[in-house]
């Protein structure tokens, strides 16, 4: 841990500049006071802001810090969710990992994925066994996404970096050298920050994506679902999947259950269509309190306004209907409709500034294609960003950064 810290005043104007760096954050203050007039200003300094502190922007951090750059972590909610929503974890996600030295933590905490089941009207119709071919070093996990949240924060922490929770960003500017951010943190007080980057894993309403003006092509799927984390006393072949549907005469789909396997004596994240009596208000677009009506509907809804939350007994019914066999569910932890988009920016980012994960496109939950081909993005910009602000990845780093795969589709 280092301290340094210089003071000066000049003459009789009662000039004074104060710069404080501590440790690895490298967050430097700057306050002034000149004359007699009174006047004080201060501006806080880092070299990379990162809105959002779910699985996306945790990497990013991760990724960052790994490579010496400092970074400031903020995230609006006061405390992690305890939701299994992304569970499924997929072998170039763990790859990354192994780099950072991370794997073998979340491997230790996971479940590995297996395969899966298809059931058709009662019948078993198919299994998917998941094999790799031998050069591929890891296998699909499955994990709740709170659990990945928790390790990956603590190995940034670990590094020196600790999400700032309660701070939300208001707004940014942007020019050559860098970015000025407004935050309002816990206390409720606002904070100016000036950034040499901004990097925007603030989920399916972004702030960042909708300061930089980015276009969010797509739309929201017409059903909607329940998930819940239970336990079923079944007995699956260990690390299967479930995916049970039935069909109609006209061959369409009209029930669906899809169990993921969590870590735990038959604990599953399951997902299945949502009874006409949960159906969510269709004014109930903002998946949390505060979130203005943007158009993006995405998300849990067992918290919006008139929305009823699903119980126990309406997921026992799908399973009766659809499971494999006779199963009695219990333990359950959390319960929500939700809705799904499939939406993608036109651009990844404007000059110092970008999105990541939910923030630049959003996905069914199959797969988890979400998280993942997130936290992918995130750690391929932050290295970039850390070879950029080294000097090793100029002059133009701008048009530098810019140089990535087309957008996912």
């Amino acid at each position: 841990m280092v301290h340094t810290r210089t003071t000066g005043t000049t003459g009789t104007t009662g000039t004074s500049a104060t710069t404080s760096t501590t440790g690895t954050s490298a967050t430097t203050s700057t306050s002034a006071t000149t004359g007699t007039t009174g006047t004080s200003a201060t501006t806080r300094t880092t070299e990379v802001l990162i809105a959002g502190a779910g699985p996306v922007g945790l990497s990013a951090a991760a990724e960052l810090r790994r490579h010496g750059v400092s970074c400031r972590l903020v995230d609006r909610l006061a405390a992690r969710l305890p939701y299994a929503k992304a569970v499924g974890i997929q072998p170039r996600t763990l790859e990354i990992w192994d780099r950072m030295g991370l794997a073998r933590t979340v491997l230790e905490a996971a479940i590995p994925m297996r395969g899966q089941l298809l059931y058709v009207n009662g019948r078993q119709q198919g299994r998917t066994d998941l094999v790799l071919p031998p050069e591929v070093p890891y296998g699909f996990a499955a994990l709740p996404q709170y659990e990945t949240e928790r390790l990956i924060e603590e190995y940034v922490a670990g590094l020196g970096t600790v999400i700032e929770r309660g701070t939300e960003l208001l707004s940014f500017t942007q020019d050559e050298d860098g970015v000025t951010a407004r935050l309002r943190t816990a206390s409720g007080a606002d904070e100016e920050l000036r950034a040499r980057y901004l990097i925007g894993c603030d989920g399916a309403h972004s702030t960042v994506r909708k300061g930089l003006g980015l276009g969010f092509a797509g739309a929201a799927f017409a059903e909607e679902y329940m998930l819940a984390d239970v336990v079923a006393d079944w007995e699956l072949p260990y690390g299967y999947g479930l995916r049970s549907v039935h069909r109609a005469d006209d061959g369409s789909t009209d029930d669906l259950l899809v169990c993921i396997p969590l870590p735990g004596k038959g604990r599953y994240r399951m997902s299945m269509l949502v009874p006409p009596e949960l159906s969510a208000p269709k004014r109930a677009v903002s998946p949390a309190p505060g979130t203005p009506d943007d158009g993006v509907v995405h998300g849990l809804y067992g918290g919006a306004e008139g929305a009823r939350v699903p119980e126990l007994a309406h997921i026992q019914a799908v399973v009766d209907r659809l499971g494999p066999g006779p199963a009695t569910l219990s333990g359950l932890r959390w319960t929500s409709v939700f809705r799904i988009s499939h939406r993608i920016v036109d651009r990844y980012g404007e000059g110092r500034v970008f999105v990541a994960g939910d923030a630049a496109h959003i996905h069914p939950p199959t797969g988890a294609q979400g998280m993942n081909t997130g936290i992918q993005d995130a750690c391929n910009l932050a290295w970039k960003l850390a070879f950029v602000l080294r000097g090793e990845a100029g002059p133009r780093p701008g048009r530098n950064l810019r140089r990535r795969a087309p957008p996912r589709r």
